[in-house]
């Protein structure tokens, strides 16, 4: 009969401080991916350029009820174009939203995108602001940012609404940012258009 003898293993726990867990984002090997084929493309091509769009309308409906709309963050999935969710996170005294996570994208092309916003409303001179935040700005956009500024119209007829929307873009990635391009001018307009239609569906329900 011949015995074995094995060698006892012996388990130990480890203790990780909390402040070496703290702010530790997962990996992700496709964001490492899509980094490195971004620099070498900005390599390559150049970087890409800040793109500023810019539109005015006259609205029909009343500031309030646009600057409602606008506001209304969490909504927006349900109407806006390349919105697929939003979340919000944090809001003021008043109740309106000072901090979003949101994913957009284009569904034809595949693109999708995390985006933490920083969001300031002013209901009083009719501003709304939205920026990418510090901690969110490593993805597809190095800057994205809106600024809506609703003004009512001094006619003393009817309800009418100036809305001026600006959009701050600029891509890490030359190939999106040349497909952006292509739809540069319609994209103020369709999101304009969008918050229009809001507007009507709402005031349709009262």
């Amino acid at each position: 009969m011949t015995c074995v003898l094995r060698p006892r293993t012996t388990l130990r726990t480890v203790t990780c401080p909390i402040y070496l867990l703290k702010d530790q984002r997962p990996f992700s090997p496709q964001n490492q991916h899509r980094t490195f084929i971004d620099s070498l493309l900005n390599s390559a091509l150049g970087p890409c350029p800040l793109r500023s769009l810019t539109h005015t309308k006259t609205i029909p409906y009343s500031s309030d009820a646009i600057f409602k709309a606008v506001s209304d963050v969490s909504g927006y999935p349900s109407f806006l174009p390349f919105t697929i969710s939003s979340h919000v996170t944090s809001r003021d005294s008043n109740g309106y939203p000072t901090r979003a996570k949101l994913k957009v994208g284009y569904a034809k092309l595949g693109l999708e995108e995390d985006w933490d916003s920083v969001v300031k409303c002013n209901p009083e001179d009719g501003t709304i602001e939205a920026r990418s935040s510090e901690s969110g700005s490593h993805g597809m956009f190095e800057v994205l940012s809106t600024k809506w500024k609703i003004d009512t119209v001094p006619d003393g007829k009817s309800q009418r609404t100036l809305v001026k929307l600006d959009v701050d873009v600029k891509f890490r990635n030359p190939v999106y940012d040349q497909m952006f391009a292509q739809v540069e001018e319609k994209v103020a307009n369709t999101m304009i258009s969008a918050f229009e239609k809001r507007v009507q569906e709402i005031d349709k329900s009262k």
